[in-house]
């Protein structure tokens, strides 16, 4: 397999990441409140990422088929791309689902709770990490990444318990909107475990071992 074809493909997926972590950020943005962030840019991102991923999909099956240059290394490589482009792709719909409920609680000055502005952050950070470690073949950076979940996972247990709580002592057109607070955050809670789940694959394609 031409080293070539394989710089371009991983190239492929840190520029669709880096498109995917653009709008992690901008939602971020919008969930403190930032008249920064913006909503449009996010939306218009979306079909460039669902595109990237299509491309990278078909990549990825037609190199395989060159079987008799495909090494080991190569065919971990491969289909392991094609299930971190998908999650990539999932994280960018769930950020565009997040920013929309945001955007409006802006707009009408809803107070977002913070804990979903940290978690963004965290992910942010994480989703930055995974695609060194992706573009580096760095084994130790997927495990740096691994650790940080907790972060995330911690932040969604406490916010969560809080929001239900919450829900049987607020009025109708409240309680929506804390129902809505909290579909967002299992929406983030996903997003961190899909970079989790990408950086155990990036820890999967540089050793050849799994990590649990």
């Amino acid at each position: 397999m031409k080293a070539k074809a394989l710089y371009f493909l991983k190239d492929d997926v840190v520029s669709m990441g880096r498109m995917v972590n653009t709008s992690v950020e901008e939602m971020a943005s919008i969930l403190k409140g930032n008249q920064s962030g913006s909503m449009s840019l996010i939306e218009e991102r979306e079909k460039k990422i669902n595109d990237y991923c299509k491309k990278i999909e078909e990549t990825c099956l037609e190199l395989l088929l060159e079987k008799e240059t495909v090494t080991q290394k190569d065919i971990r490589l491969l289909v392991s791309t094609i299930i971190i482009a998908a999650k990539l792709e999932r994280m960018g719909d769930h950020a565009n689902r997040i920013a929309k409920v945001a955007d409006w609680a802006r707009k009408e000055k809803v107070d977002v709770p913070t804990e979903m502005a940290e978690m963004a952050s965290v992910i942010h950070q994480m989703a930055e990490d995974i695609l060194i470690g992706f573009l580096e073949d760095a084994p130790d950076k997927a495990l740096e990444v691994l650790k940080r979940d907790t972060a995330v996972d911690l932040l969604h247990d406490v916010l969560s318990q809080r929001l239900l709580a919450d829900l049987g002592d607020q009025d109708k057109a409240q309680a929506q909107i804390e129902a809505q607070f909290l579909f967002c955050t299992r929406f983030l809670e996903r997003m961190g475990d899909a970079c989790t789940s990408i950086a155990k694959r990036v820890y999967f394609i540089a050793t050849g071992e799994r990590v649990q």
